[in-house]
């Protein structure tokens, strides 16, 4: 397919905001109605809707990042080390599971089969759509203009998990309640976690599978299941979940500082290289004002090495 939208690679933080606006947009569309034509039962209707709308959102993202020449996101690239510095995200989305309240009989999960099955295309639809959207198109954008550096990987890591968290704002419209600056929280650095992921060779797809997982472990006993609040925060759970985020945290920090950018430089979308404006002109008047043929040569061999200098500089 051939690229038709490569000048939004001119200007990158411009072109990650209308992506950000975008992809606002598309999470306030409305999808009670697509559920509804499959059945009439509330719940499982939310869930079929939200999931089948984000699947086909997630399409949309794809399309955009090929025609804007966006490559190497989505599978784990860079071989083991791609997958293991996942390893470490996937404990913490599996550690959203209240663990310890299941276990202690103090939370359960009582929705049947098939409300379960649509939760979890709910969770993987949401999954691929915010991870193709913000580790697979928005990210690539920031790090063209940060650079993929020490000091810009940390302010692209930072400035696109903010942009994240912020988006979880827009659950306000469905009325006000101080969970929803949690969720801005934990978003935020959960979008850490996986921009690291994605830095260092994890890709969209991983991205999307540990975001999913962390999704379920965390609504499903709200969503379809039994359990007080306090009873499934008791102080075990906190004390795990904090020992889990602190060990994270610490790993992904160094891992993000001490990776290499060879992964993060082949998706990191930078503006194109300005050409040289007026080298042939300069030989041409060289060779009009009657230098020797030597020189001349000499100009021309003085060109490639320009070129080169550019091409390092630039992309």
């Amino acid at each position: 397919m051939q690229p038709k939208m490569l000048y939004m690679r001119k200007t990158p933080i411009e072109s990650a905001l209308i992506l950000y606006l975008l992809t606002a947009g598309l999470v306030m569309f409305p999808f009670e109605w697509l559920g509804n034509l499959f059945t009439q039962d509330e719940q499982l209707s939310g869930f079929l809707g939200l999931g089948i709308l984000r699947l086909l959102f997630f399409g949309i993202m794809l399309l955009l990042a090929v025609h804007m020449g966006i490559r190497g996101t989505l599978a784990v690239r860079g071989g083991w080390k791609g997958i293991l510095v996942a390893l470490p995200a996937l404990v913490v989305a599996v550690n959203n599971l209240p663990v310890v309240a299941l276990a202690q009989g103090t939370a359960s999960v009582t929705g049947g089969a098939g409300h379960i099955a649509a939760f979890a295309l709910q969770c993987v639809g949401v999954g691929l759509f915010e991870e193709m959207a913000f580790r697979g198109v928005i990210f690539p954008f920031v790090l063209g203009k940060t650079g993929t550096g020490k000091k810009g990987r940390f302010v692209a890591v930072l400035a696109s998990s903010a942009a994240f968290g912020l988006l979880h704002l827009v659950n306000l419209l469905g009325g006000f309640s101080g969970g929803v600056f949690l969720q801005v929280g934990y978003s935020f650095l959960i979008g850490c976690m996986l921009s690291v992921v994605m830095f260092c060779g994890g890709g969209v797809f991983t991205c999307a599978l540990i975001h999913a997982v962390y999704n379920f472990c965390g609504n499903i006993v709200f969503e379809l299941g039994a359990g007080a609040f306090w009873d499934i925060w008791c102080p075990a759970e906190i004390i795990l979940t904090a020992l889990v985020a602190v060990a994270a945290g610490v790993f992904f920090f160094f891992a993000l500082k001490n990776g290499k950018p060879d992964i993060a430089e082949s998706f990191a979308v930078y503006p194109p290289p300005k050409p040289e404006s007026g080298g042939d002109n300069a030989a041409g008047e060289k060779s009009a004002n009657g230098e020797s043929g030597a020189s001349a040569g000499e100009e021309k061999a003085d060109e490639p090495e320009k070129g080169e200098e550019q091409s390092e500089t630039g992309v």
